[in-house]
């Protein structure tokens, strides 16, 4: 059977690489301490999961901006590529954030991917990263879960709550045990009961988005000695994406046929 693709993505700092090295139980995927990313290309880590064959994609962090190592337009062109181009479809998408942090920002890319991108046709679920001091760990989503319906986030909900609470981080090691081990031990198991839980049985192949439209008109024309010609061009008009996105991010249709020109590659 085909290994199916389960898709992290989130900002730089948020925890993806940590959280799947937790899946994989062994540090495969490099990961960065500080606030500038390291994460440019996607990587694979195929692994099985409670019996389940699966494939673990790190991507490319969104939004760092200008301090970071990849420009947040290149980082969301690249993750659009990525789902595009997966021929066997994809089974999940696993946001990961940082608590206590949501913005605007985490708001955008959840609907960019989730709604247009994805069509609302891939479960997504949340994983909420360094809460090794919040006891219990769990507690926080049922204090903050308003703060993301306010945003539209809504995670999958078919089993259970869609969110794992989690720490990534062992912590110091003292007289051979690390401070966190047990939260650790904990959110290994959680997450991935959430990733099995949730992902799709038969993938979705993720389909191009109509940023653009071609539009074909014909007109005539007087040529010479008064003969006429029928002439067919084309123009290209903004299409659905464009609008949607407009719509979904609250940004003029400039601005969203920026952004659509860059999801495509193409020249401004």
């Amino acid at each position: 059977m085909t290994a199916r693709n389960i898709i992290f993505f989130g900002e730089s700092g948020h925890g993806k690489s940590s959280v799947i090295n937790m899946i994989l139980g062994s540090d495969r995927a490099p990961t960065s301490s500080s606030a500038m990313g390291c994460t440019f290309q996607s990587n694979s880590y195929p692994h099985e999961v409670l019996g389940h064959n699966l494939v673990l994609w790190d991507t490319a962090g969104l939004n760092e901006g200008d301090q970071g190592t990849v420009k947040d337009t290149e980082a969301v062109a690249s993750l659009y590529r990525l789902l595009q181009g997966l021929e066997d479809g994809v089974s999940l998408l696993v946001f990961c954030i940082r608590a206590p942090r949501i913005n605007s920002a985490a708001h955008k890319n959840w609907i960019l991917f989730r709604e247009i991108i994805c069509q609302k046709e891939v479960p997504i679920v949340m994983a909420v990263t360094h809460l090794e001091n919040e006891e219990p760990m769990d507690g926080w989503w049922l204090q903050n879960e308003n703060s993301f319906r306010e945003y539209g986030m809504n995670p999958c909900s078919e089993h259970g709550s869609g969110v794992a609470c989690i720490t990534a981080s062992k912590g110091r090691q003292r007289r051979g045990r690390h401070a966190f081990q047990d939260e650790y031990e904990e959110s290994q198991e959680k997450i991935r009961q959430l990733i099995v839980d949730n992902h799709l049985r038969i993938p979705y192949r993720v389909r191009a988005v109509e940023w653009f439209q071609t539009i074909a008109f014909t007109y005539t024309k007087s040529g010479w000695c008064g003969r006429v010609e029928e002439v067919t061009e084309e123009r290209q008009e903004r299409g659905r994406g464009i609008y949607e996105l407009a719509l979904r991010w609250n940004i003029s249709l400039d601005e969203a046929e920026k952004v659509a020109r860059i999801l495509q590659g193409r020249p401004n």
